[in-house]
């Protein structure tokens, strides 16, 4: 284990922890495996941890995401924290969806949007997905439309916000 990701992951959280493994992996795909093996880690705090620079390395760099699209959307089925679900969303926000995924990421994303126990990141990020795949599939688009609308006038000023800018894009 390199010494800064083992500094990360066995210390507090912090932003200038964080910024050191994004800066420290970078585009190295050998060092991109070691993080991704605490991502995968059975120990939860590992999984939590190593989601934040994840997150950011992956829209940085998406070509390292794609031997592991599958696995992450496995570990969006069921995360072993809110940080996992979050930062994975976070990269599918960013980078081209591979279209055989589409499927299963649009119904967990759908279900993540309905399930208002989630936070509010978590169905940000899931209503952008949402809309980034609905665009290509215009026959997703009334009920998407329907559903954003109808949590709108409850939500959060960030889920509102969120809304109406996926709403325009989908009424284009």
């Amino acid at each position: 284990m390199s010494n800064i990701i083992q500094q990360y992951l066995n210390q507090d959280q912090s932003k200038n922890g964080k910024n050191a493994v994004v800066s420290y992996v970078g585009s190295d795909q050998k060092r991109f495996a070691e993080l991704m093996s605490y991502f995968f880690h059975e120990e939860w705090r590992y999984n939590q941890k190593a989601a934040w620079p994840l997150g950011y390395i992956g829209v940085e760099y998406p070509e390292l995401i794609e031997p592991y699209h599958e696995s992450l959307i496995e570990a969006l089925k069921n995360p072993s924290h809110d940080a996992v679900a979050r930062n994975v969303l976070r990269i599918y926000e960013h980078i081209e969806i591979p279209e055989e995924l589409e499927g299963i990421l649009y119904e967990l994303c759908f279900n993540y949007l309905l399930d208002t126990k989630q936070s509010i990141a978590i169905r940000v990020f899931s209503m952008t997905v949402l809309g980034r795949i609905a665009h290509r599939y215009p026959e997703l688009v009334p009920e998407l439309i329907s559903v954003i609308e109808e949590f709108l006038p409850h939500g959060s000023a960030g889920f509102k916000s969120r809304g109406k800018k996926v709403l325009k894009r989908l009424r284009r």
